[in-house]
C-alpha cells in the first residue's frame, strides 16, 4: 500500500501564504482610495478675551519642538503645514511680522497593543493504548494594535502673551497612515473655533478621494 501523503505540503503553505498577502494588499490598496470617516474627541476652551475669526497668527515653537532638538525631524514642519490649512479654513492667515496671534501646535502618534481574543476553547477525548485519554485545547489570535492620534492647539495673544483658545482632539483606530490621518484630526480640533466647547464631543471629518470634508 503506498504511502499517504501528508496533508499540509510546502506548496499548499505558501500558496495559501500567498492568497492572504494579496488579500491584505488588495485592502490596503482599498482603503486609500476609498472614502472614510475620522472620529475624533475634541475639547475647546476660550481665553478671557474672546477669540477672533478674521485675524493673523504666527506659529510659536517650544524648545523641543525646534528643528536642531526634535526627535523626528520634520515633523513640526509637517504638522505645522497641516495646521496651516485648517487654520486657514477658520479664517486665519499668517502673518510674520506683527501677528495678531502665537499659534503653538503639537501632536502624538502612538500604537495601542490590543488584548488577544480567545474564540474557543475545546476539551476531547481518545482512548488508545499510547494516548492520554483527554485532552484540553485553547485557540487565541492576537489582534492588530491601533493607533491614537492627538492633537493640542493653543493660540495666545502676541502682545500680552495670554492664552485666547486652546483644544485638543483625539482619534483612535486601525488606521496607521499618519500623513492622511493626522491633518484630519488636526482639522477636528479647529472645527469650533471661534467659539469654545469645553464638554467633549465627536468631530467627523471624511478623507475622501479629493481631500477632506467635514460631516454633520
Amino acid at each position: 500500500m503506498p504511502p499517504v501523503a501528508p496533508l499540509h505540503t510546502p506548496w499548499l503553505f505558501w500558496a495559501g501564504l500567498g492568497r492572504v498577502l494579496v488579500a491584505c494588499l488588495a485592502l490596503l490598496l482599498g482603503a486609500c482610495a476609498s472614502t472614510r470617516v475620522i472620529d475624533s474627541e475634541v475639547r475647546s476652551f476660550a481665553g478671557a478675551v474672546a477669540p477672533q475669526a478674521q485675524t493673523t497668527y504666527r506659529f510659536d515653537r517650544l524648545p523641543s519642538q525646534q528643528s536642531s532638538q526634535a526627535p523626528e525631524p520634520g515633523f513640526q514642519d509637517q504638522l505645522e503645514a497641516m495646521a496651516a490649512i485648517a487654520l486657514a479654513e477658520v479664517g486665519l492667515m499668517p502673518e510674520a511680522q506683527q501677528p495678531q496671534y502665537l499659534a503653538q501646535i503639537s501632536a502624538s502618534v502612538e500604537q495601542i497593543a490590543r488584548a488577544p481574543v480567545f474564540p474557543g476553547l475545546g476539551l476531547g477525548g481518545f482512548w488508545g493504548l499510547h494516548h492520554p485519554p483527554y485532552g484540553l485545547g485553547m485557540a487565541y489570535s492576537m489582534e492588530p494594535p491601533w493607533t491614537r492620534y492627538g492633537v493640542h492647539v493653543l493660540l495666545r495673544d502676541a502682545a500680552s502673551g495670554q492664552s485666547v483658545f486652546e483644544s485638543t482632539a483625539q482619534h483612535v483606530g486601525p488606521w496607521s497612515d499618519t500623513s492622511r490621518l493626522l491633518p484630519a484630526v488636526v482639522r477636528a480640533a479647529l472645527r469650533d473655533y471661534p467659539k469654545a466647547t469645553p464638554q467633549v464631543r465627536t468631530v467627523h471629518v471624511e478623507i475622501g478621494p479629493q481631500g477632506l470634508s467635514e460631516r454633520p
